[in-house]
């Protein structure tokens, strides 16, 4: 099988929803190098509160750190032993967007790893070539098969169900910043071909959001088939609001690849959470991730964290809902979800992997 005659549903593949059993996180570590407007004085800050997310992890699952080299010792002593950290030349933290998407095939108990373009959101950062490469690196490590697309994609511009819905934003992926010579029709063509989905739900999304263009993952994730947690706007919170109602209003005229409409749980949005002089201030829960048996967002010292809370609750009833102290991380435009990629346990092979 060839790159070019990759066919994920054809070839027996399919990318496993966000809380099907995982056999490990991979999580970013952040870089002050070349990115100093993202972290500035609070980069210490934000080192501690990865370390903290990396450790919550590996409280429920194998969590292995992807450290640009020179940061390698400073990650495993703020680690500590229960994580794995492992050098690579990565300039950035957020492996949702720039590593491989993992696929599994059933019948075959495999893998292999979906690995798009990347552009720095529009080449909005640079450099950014260990970026670009992190997929056959992280492939590389994971002895994976790369299976290669020529569009650009970040993986936290969409959520997928398992059952053959994908769920993305119009304001992300029809960017001119990203394909400008491909339509919609190209994109839904290689959407279906790279990740084996049949059904597309395009929203809005959020023009207005400087670092993503309005990555779904801020906005609305799939929690079950048929069931969709979402950023919920408070009607004083002007253009934000109507931006989400428009997003919810395409929510509720939606169906799924099994022509379901959708039941839709609200999750509150923090107020007064932006204590930074920062615009690009990831102030949402919705931004979280889900590992066996638990899910981990931010809690930003506000009343609405219980609220949250006990949202997540209802939304993950067999799942510890952690809600973690690392507001920091937020200041560089992402959370939780943009900073990890799970590692499905179907066909996985990391256990016979060296990766210290």
């Amino acid at each position: 099988m060839t790159q070019q005659e990759f066919d994920c549903r054809r070839d027996g593949y399919r990318m496993p929803a966000e809380w099907e059993p995982m056999a490990a996180t991979w999580l970013g570590w952040p870089v002050l190098e070349n990115r100093e407007e993202l972290w500035g004085e609070h980069y210490p800050a934000v080192c501690d509160a990865f370390a903290l997310l990396a450790r919550t992890i590996a409280k429920y699952q194998r969590c292995i750190v992807t450290a640009h080299t020179p940061l390698v010792e400073t990650a495993r002593k703020l680690c500590g032993p229960s994580v794995t950290v492992v050098p690579l030349a990565v300039e950035d933290n957020w492996v949702r967007d720039c590593g491989p998407i993992i696929l599994s095939n059933e019948d075959k108990l495999s893998q292999v790893a979906a690995a798009f373009k990347f552009n720095a959101w529009g080449e909005k950062y640079s450099p950014y070539d260990g970026c670009a490469r992190l997929a056959d690196d992280i492939a590389a490590m994971a002895q994976l098969p790369v299976m290669r697309s020529s569009m650009v994609l970040e993986g936290g511009s969409f959520y997928v169900d398992g059952q053959g819905t994908l769920l993305t934003t119009e304001s992300c992926l029809l960017h001119p910043n990203r394909n400008p010579g491909m339509t919609r029709a190209d994109i839904e063509a290689e959407l279906r071909r790279m990740l084996g989905v049949t059904k597309i739900i395009w929203l809005p999304g959020y023009p207005p959001e400087v670092e993503t263009n309005g990555h779904i993952d801020g906005i609305a994730s799939f929690i079950a088939p048929g069931k969709i947690l979402f950023n919920a706007a408070d009607p004083d919170m002007g253009e934000y609001y109507t931006g989400m109602q428009e997003n919810r209003r395409a929510l509720e005229l939606a169906t799924d690849a099994r022509g379901r409409r959708f039941e839709i749980l609200d999750l509150p949005v923090p107020r007064n959470a932006y204590n930074y002089d920062c615009p690009r201030f990831c102030d949402t829960y919705a931004n979280y991730v889900l590992v066996n048996g638990a899910v981990i967002s931010t809690a930003f010292d506000v009343p609405q964290d219980e609220l949250a809370r006990a949202v997540f609750a209802q939304a993950f009833p067999d799942r510890v809902v952690e809600l973690l102290p690392i507001t920091a991380i937020s200041l560089g435009g992402g959370a939780t979800h943009c900073s990890t990629q799970q590692h499905p346990m179907l066909g996985n092979r990391l256990q016979m992997c060296n990766l210290a």
